[in-house]
């Protein structure tokens, strides 16, 4: 996992466009004459630009809003249980000691506020990187069980990915005859994650945490959403990847169920 997260990594910015800029700087030391020593300053302007465009609250905006029209339709059926996707995990690297990411916790805590108590929760996440000691899924039910008061039905802890979350997820869920669920995860990955689920078989009713506006503070406005911040620029990342991933997905088969 840590291969594939190195390669998305190098065509999201800012690595890109600072590469683009690192190339500019070798082409400018070939013979002026070359056609490549002449290429060198317009690469190097449209890396700049490029970067400066990317870290633009305008920019982030209109990822954001282009990643939600990607949303599927959502059927009408009524949901039999709750699948509540894990979204991270904190770890010491000195003590070892591991607990819910910001990202995961907010997911439990929607998850508990916003859908029917009656139903059964699924939490699906594994081990994701080497050195991990509790799969995420656990992370999550204890988190359930201690915080919330809230039981749950299962615990899908082999998936490192959005992919696998749906396969073993919905093998989990058909063996007890589950078909139609409620699918919690933040609004910016909930197109990705409700069509792939829907691939795998379920029927997925969408309970995202959060909105795009929600994302933008109120100082990004007028002039300022063409300035770039470090902010800005993080959520165009993570909009990129997903809708990188998104073409991903659809281009590949989903996984097989991983068995761990």
């Amino acid at each position: 996992m840590e291969l594939q997260t190195a390669l998305t990594t190098l065509v999201m910015p800012p690595f890109a466009p600072l590469a683009g800029m690192l190339l500019a700087l070798i082409l400018w030391f070939f013979p002026s004459s070359s056609a490549l020593a002449k290429l060198s300053v317009p690469l190097a302007i449209l890396c700049f630009l490029t970067l400066w465009i990317c870290a633009t609250p305008a920019f982030s905006g209109w990822l954001g809003e282009r990643l939600v029209k990607q949303m599927p339709a959502a059927p009408e059926k009524a949901p039999a249980a709750v699948v509540i996707l894990g979204g991270g995990r904190y770890r010491d690297s000195a003590s070892g000691v591991e607990r819910l990411s910001a990202a995961s916790l907010e997911r439990v805590a929607w998850a508990v506020a916003e859908a029917p108590p009656k139903l059964p929760i699924l939490v699906t996440g594994g081990r994701v990187f080497t050195h991990e000691k509790l799969p995420e899924s656990d992370l999550m039910a204890d988190a359930l069980e201690k915080l919330f008061g809230r039981s749950v039905t299962w615990r899908e802890n082999c998936s490192r990915n959005t992919a696998e979350n749906a396969s073993n997820s919905a093998a989990l869920l058909h063996d007890s005859g589950v078909e139609n669920v409620l699918l919690v995860t933040h609004w910016w990955h909930m197109p990705r994650a409700a069509e792939t689920f829907a691939r795998a078989g379920l029927q997925v009713q969408p309970l995202a945490v959060g909105g795009p506006g929600e994302l933008v503070p109120r100082g990004e406005s007028g002039l300022l959403r063409w300035l770039p911040s470090a902010a800005a620029l993080i959520r165009s990342q993570v909009y990129w990847r997903e809708l990188l991933g998104l073409q991903w997905y659809r281009w590949r088969s989903l996984p097989a169920r991983r068995h761990c």
